[in-house]
């Protein structure tokens, strides 16, 4: 091994910017896995060790834009003891056969047990005090080591809950904690938590592949995958550049035209994204998925991505649905063991119309082939091209209706139950920053699916209508192509119901007095201590227009110009679903007098602000 340093990949530079901001439940990864009889401390060690020597991005800091591969250092492996009585442990309930060997050591990495209590660790570099993760230190300054009464399973989960929900620092720590429980002193469970500057969902299967065969002292075939750094370097080539401009241009142009929510509802303000989640199996639903491609040529993925949009778009009597698919970007065959982070959003306009289901399949199968390869970009090159076209069309593009296929191809279910029925029950709330989201677990054999829906866009009743729905749907389609008039009935998912007040304006669904809630808003934010500017009247109309459907125009009384009311209408739009900028403000020196109109007052200034 060999240090070796130089610039981020986009995928990196997009997840350490997250891993800053986000919680860390939202960015890390935990596994929990049951050790098979007779496994030691001395070979989850080098299990430990022979991971992180053949993947970089194990042993991989990140330092204001450039990544650092480290040749050596350490990882330390917690041991939390349950209290159980067994022969051969140690008085410190650790096994004689834990340390690392000398082999083990030549690599340049060392890994060892670390005691712990159950609620902490100690021993992360730059977290040596081990304030880190609040650990306990005996009066001597060693670790504390408390013996807990609980089964080594529940543990496993305090010790995981833990590890997983502490932010990693990744200027100074590697993306990599593992605990072990054991009972009696023999190792029970093993706790694995990464975080996605280090890999994707794939990358992590990859790993885990791994970590099985290391545990069983199986060999592995050397690493053909290119590293981090490798990958970075490909992104810089003028053929790497260009496809990263190409899928900007990709995004700019959709987000210019695409609604900006689907599931779009009169509420605002921040939420704690802890979701309900509807888990939704069938297995009818998986066989007509076969007769569904066989009948289209669409995949699998694609027919349930396009039965969610399909439902969506009913229930929010739109004509075109965005969804935001997860994409692996493992398309080339050198980057499909690659351990790093390469997912992204892939964004997805599905066209509904007003035929049948099929017409919706065969569009959003041509549409996720153009999305999946534009998904690879420059987060921080497209967050200034969304920042531009935001403030263009005045709205807060929401990533509301996300689609992620977690199945593995080929991989079926081993099912007890038979007949037509569709299965759905309530998982345990969980947090995920998203509005509503499919995560498809399988496809073959047994369709299974989890729906999260915010209950405020997605009422429990509405989300699992939304959920059984797509099955239903599915079954049905595996027969026939499906008219669209017929999904209400056949699955229950009704449009939302809108009063007067609600408006299609450039392709989104608008509330209007939300609208004038908006701008009051930024008046008040603007004002200050102006009384007279806060006590300023203010209107939003509705205006029939040929390229927007309804013009929003503002008019207000207050001293002010259209530019600084745009901007601060602006700031306050994230959160606000159901609300869009005026598309044009008129400042007036006073409100009309009874009987008159705005509009035929004399105007101080006029224009879009933008």
């Amino acid at each position: 091994m060999r240090a070796r340093h130089g610039p981020l990949t986009t995928g990196q530079a997009n997840m350490v910017r997250c891993m800053l901001t986000d919680p860390p439940e939202h960015m890390n990864y935990r596994v929990v896995r049951a050790l098979q009889p007779g496994t030691t401390l001395a070979a989850i060690t080098k299990a430990v060790i022979g991971l992180v020597t053949r993947h970089e991005s194990l042993r991989t800091t990140f330092h204001d834009g450039l990544q650092r591969v480290l040749a050596e250092g350490g990882v330390t492996v917690e041991v939390h003891e349950t209290g159980a009585p067994s022969a051969g442990a140690d008085a410190a309930g650790n096994r004689a056969d834990a340390p690392v060997s000398e082999k083990d050591a030549e690599s340049g990495w060392a890994g060892g047990p670390e005691g712990a209590e159950s609620g902490g660790a100690r021993g992360t570099k730059g977290a040596q005090d081990g304030r880190a993760h609040g650990a306990a230190r005996a009066e001597g300054g060693g670790p504390a080591r408390i013996r807990a009464e609980t089964p080594d399973a529940d543990l496993a989960e305090e010790v995981a809950r833990r590890l997983h929900g502490t932010r990693f620092a990744p200027a100074e720590e590697i993306p990599l904690r593992i605990a072990v429980i054991t009972s009696g002193g023999v190792p029970r469970q093993v706790v694995l938590v990464t975080t996605h500057s280090a890999t994707d969902a794939a990358g992590l299967a990859v790993l885990l592949t791994e970590w099985d065969e290391l545990l069983l002292g199986k060999p592995l075939a050397p690493v053909t995958a290119p590293q981090p750094l490798d990958v970075a370097a490909a992104e810089r080539t003028p053929a790497g550049l260009r496809r990263a401009q190409a899928a900007l241009r990709y995004w700019e142009g959709h987000l210019r035209e695409v609604p900006r929510s689907t599931l779009t509802v009169a509420v605002d303000g921040e939420t704690d994204w802890l979701l309900p989640r509807l888990r939704v199996r069938s297995v009818p639903a998986a066989g007509a998925l076969g007769r569904i491609s066989a009948r289209t040529g669409a995949s699998p993925s694609a027919a349930v991505l396009a039965a969610l949009a399909a439902l969506a778009g009913v229930r929010a009597r739109l004509r075109t649905v965005v969804v935001l698919s997860i994409s692996a970007n493992r398309f080339r065959p050198e980057l499909r063991e690659y351990v790093g982070p390469l997912a992204q959003d892939a964004l997805i306009p599905v066209d509904i119309g007003e035929d049948g289901f099929d017409a919706v399949l065969r569009g959003a199968r041509s549409a996720t082939m153009a999305a999946y390869r534009n998904s690879r970009f420059d987060s921080d090159a497209l967050i200034r091209v969304m920042e531009d076209v935001q403030r263009e069309r005045g709205l807060f593009f929401a990533r509301d209706l996300v689609f992620n296929d977690m199945s593995v191809p080929g991989r079926g279910a081993r099912v007890g139950r038979t007949g037509q029925d569709v299965h759905s029950v309530w998982l345990p709330p969980a947090t995920l920053p998203t509005r509503a989201s499919l995560w498809v677990h399988r496809l073959h054999g047994e369709l299974d699916v989890t729906l999260w829906a915010d209950p405020r866009c997605l009422p429990r009743d509405d989300a699992r209508a939304l959920g059984e729905g797509i099955a239903r749907l599915l079954i049905e389609a595996g027969d026939r192509d499906v008219p669209l008039t017929e999904l209400t009935a056949l699955t229950g998912v009704v449009p939302v119901s809108r009063d007067e007040g609600w408006l299609l304006a450039d392709g989104c669904w608008i509330h209007l007095p939300e609208v004038e809630r908006l701008v009051r808003d930024a008046l008040a934010r603007t004002a200050g201590g102006d009384a007279a500017a806060r006590l300023a009247e203010t209107v939003v109309t509705a205006e029939a227009d040929e390229r927007f459907g309804h013009r929003l125009v503002c008019f207000t009384s207050a001293k002010t110009t259209p530019e600084a009311l745009h901007s601060a209408c602006l700031s306050l739009l994230p959160g606000r679903m159901s609300a869009l900028t005026p598309h044009r403000y008129v400042v007036c020196a006073t409100a009309p007098p009874p009987g008159a109109a705005w509009r035929d007052l004399p105007r101080i200034a006029e224009g879009s602000g933008r």
